[in-house]
């Protein structure tokens, strides 16, 4: 994952946060011109601070529990099967891309929600919200779908393999099988050398930035000798 987005949204909420910090310090010496009391001046800065309080709340909490329902959908509904088959790696990348998602795709959305505490008319406020929520919300399925979520749903979604490729069976794999027992095992290669002697089962078949995986096996006569594979990053 690419920390570069991430930073830049975290450096988009400091400097948003520092522009209400100003405007409530312009009000602040507004509000002193008018010789308040001790009290007055406490009460004053108090409410400052809660709306300040409120606002950071309001853009971790409504990021963290939005993000939740994606979250929930792809990783109740992932095929366990195929990932322990050929990517149990995949589960350990879940964590950095619900990071990501949370920083980047609804943070959009927080803002909005944390706009009815510093909007004073909150019908207003309202009236933005909803469509943005429906607006931002469907963009960031669109863009998940383009995004590492996919891979939960289907790891081979940017791999291209033959129709009757069995990838269950990966696991059963071994050297020193024979070219009709790797056949009954793993289906059609996609390719076959020249010789006969490399069997090329996966290789990638994405567009744009994606995850791919790769399966060559090599035989010497009729023994599976070597087996070649590997998930690539293509970008």
């Amino acid at each position: 994952m690419h920390d570069f987005p991430s930073d830049l949204i975290n450096l988009f909420i400091v400097c948003l946060e520092l522009f209400f910090v100003c405007i409530d310090v312009f009000r602040f010496i507004k509000f002193q011109k008018q010789l308040p009391t001790k009290k007055e001046t406490l009460r004053y800065l108090g409410f400052g601070l809660l709306r300040v309080t409120l606002f950071l709340l309001a853009v971790a909490l409504a990021s963290l529990v939005l993000s939740l329902i994606p979250y929930f959908y792809y990783w109740f509904g992932r095929n366990k099967e195929l990932i322990e088959a050929i990517w149990p790696e995949l589960n350990s990348h879940f964590p950095f891309i619900f990071i990501t998602f949370i920083l980047i795709f609804l943070f959009p959305l927080s803002v909005i929600l944390a706009a009815i505490l510093v909007i004073k008319k909150i019908r207003i406020a309202l009236s933005l919200v909803f469509p943005m929520i429906a607006i931002f919300g469907f963009t960031s399925f669109l863009m998940l779908a383009f995004n590492d979520f996919k891979y939960y749903k289907n790891p081979l979604a940017d791999t291209k393999v033959s129709e009757s490729f069995k990838p269950l069976n990966l696991p059963l794999l071994k050297e020193g099988m024979t070219k009709e027992e790797v056949l009954n095992l793993l289906g059609d290669p996609i390719q076959i050398s020249k010789d006969k002697n490399s069997f090329y089962y996966a290789e990638e078949g994405g567009y744009g930035e994606y995850w791919y995986f790769w399966l060559s096996l090599d035989f010497e006569g009729n023994s599976l000798s070597l087996i070649n594979k590997e998930w690539a990053y293509e970008d």
